[in-house]
């Protein structure tokens, strides 16, 4: 039995179906117990349970002999990191409670670092408190910068611009969440002998810069729009102008500050896997969307 959390978003879907799909047992986490349903139709337990109840979360891990697990994306909280670290808390003290073996935490580039790297910071600590688990192996997928995240500058297509915070020529490294979820779906199956970190994203050749992302616009539009790159150092401001709380806003200026200058980056040595779904094949699903 397999128990996977974030089953609502785009990750934690993917991997418990490309678990079903394998002939596995899953058991998948909601908080409402409808957004379960169509899971239980293809043959998941659900389990209700907030990712910030432990209680409630040891129960749901019960009997697996793995877990997926993350920290959900929240813009409404004013203090981000203290929303983070209550779910990492959560999370950990519901692992060891209920003995799970192997589990796997959707993590981030940049991980690694301690501090300077904005919410990626919250990742850190996770890992940590994974890692110090008797009994349980653990996984971390650190991974890149979701290609998803792109659809937040598609509206400004209708003006002909691709706007953005990193220079035009800067390679990012970037993921699809089908791959995320997929990869994490693998890694259960596999399980683990002893504590690691594999690392997410990129192509064979690097990272896909916001010119490309304008090249692969063309190719499906027709149009081509003009890369438009604004200062990093007015993010946060102009994230609060989309209703952000400034102390989020602010986490997410560090974030993009840091992959700049190279404070977030691969980590030598560990185990990298290029994105396998193009970017130009979730741009299709986002501009058809």
């Amino acid at each position: 039995m397999y128990v996977i959390a974030g089953v609502t978003g785009n990750t934690g879907r993917v991997a418990a179906e490309t678990l079903l799909a394998r002939g596995e047992k899953v058991r998948v986490v909601v908080r409402d117990p409808a957004k379960g349903q169509a899971f239980a139709d293809k043959g998941a337990e659900v389990a209700v349970a907030d990712l910030s109840d432990a209680a409630a979360l040891t129960n749901a891990f019960r009997g697996a002999k793995g877990a997926y697990v993350l920290v959900p994306p929240n813009f409404v909280v004013t203090d981000f990191a203290a929303y983070q670290d209550g779910i990492s808390d959560a999370i950990a003290q519901a692992v060891a409670a209920a003995k799970v073996p192997h589990v796997v935490l959707l993590s981030s580039v940049g991980a690694d670092v301690p501090a300077g790297t904005g919410p990626i910071a919250g990742l850190y600590r996770a890992e940590a408190k994974l890692s110090n688990i008797p009994g349980t192996v653990a996984t971390f997928i650190r991974a890149g910068y979701f290609v998803e995240n792109l659809g937040g500058s598609l509206g400004a297509l209708a003006h002909g611009i691709l706007p953005t915070f990193f220079a035009a020529d800067f390679p990012v490294t970037m993921i699809a969440t089908q791959d995320i979820g997929e990869l994490a779906a693998t890694l259960l199956i596999e399980g683990a002998s002893q504590t690691s970190a594999v690392q997410l994203g990129g192509t064979a050749t690097g990272g896909t810069t916001y010119e490309d992302v304008a090249d692969a616009i063309g190719r499906i539009t027709g149009k081509r729009p003009q890369v438009v790159v604004n200062p990093v150092s007015a993010m946060s401001d102009a994230l609060q102008g989309f209703g952000v709380p400034k102390t989020m806003a602010d986490l997410y200026q560090e974030m993009t500050t840091a992959m700049l200058n190279g404070t977030i980056t691969h980590q030598p040595g560990l185990r990298t896997i290029p994105m396998k779904t193009s970017v130009e094949t979730v741009l299709r699903g986002l501009l058809s969307a």
